[in-house]
């Protein structure tokens, strides 16, 4: 659980898949980053997170990373909310410019979907279960 000190110094929630290796290995390489304390995660999986994620399902939660800003409410996800992630990192806000002009605005979306629709595949495990215990692993063959 996040500490309450963390809790008031975040800038951005974070809503990533925890059942995810790749995601897991995403958040253990930049949570050291996070020097100032700016990223407060959370794991869709959690039931009270899916209510705090509102109005978003469970399914769009799936489909891309999201992240909330404090300070407004507003919501990015995919490629963009990557871009919001860098922003408040100290030593990698710099990229933000760079990636956020063509032709990595164009590209970037793109790349994100194509690792984010097959991180399961790519890095060795099979899809999760859903909330039926019906696991698509099961459902494909025949």
């Amino acid at each position: 659980m996040i500490s309450a000190m963390a809790t008031e110094t975040a800038e951005l929630e974070v809503y990533t898949d925890g059942q995810c290796p790749l995601c897991r290995w995403m958040r253990a390489r930049v949570e050291p980053l996070d020097t100032e304390r700016r990223l407060e995660w959370f794991d869709y999986h959690e039931p009270e997170v899916l209510a705090r994620a509102q109005p978003h399902t469970p399914r769009e939660l799936a489909a891309e990373m999201h992240v909330r800003r404090r300070r407004d409410g507003a919501w990015r996800k995919g490629y963009w909310a990557w871009l919001e992630v860098l922003r408040v990192l100290p030593r990698w806000r710099w990229l933000v410019p760079i990636l956020s002009v063509w032709p990595f605005t164009m590209l970037g979306p793109h790349l994100y979907h194509f690792i984010a629709t097959r991180r399961y595949t790519l890095f060795g495990i099979p899809p999760p279960c859903d909330e039926s215990g019906v696991c698509q692993l099961h459902t494909t063959q025949k």
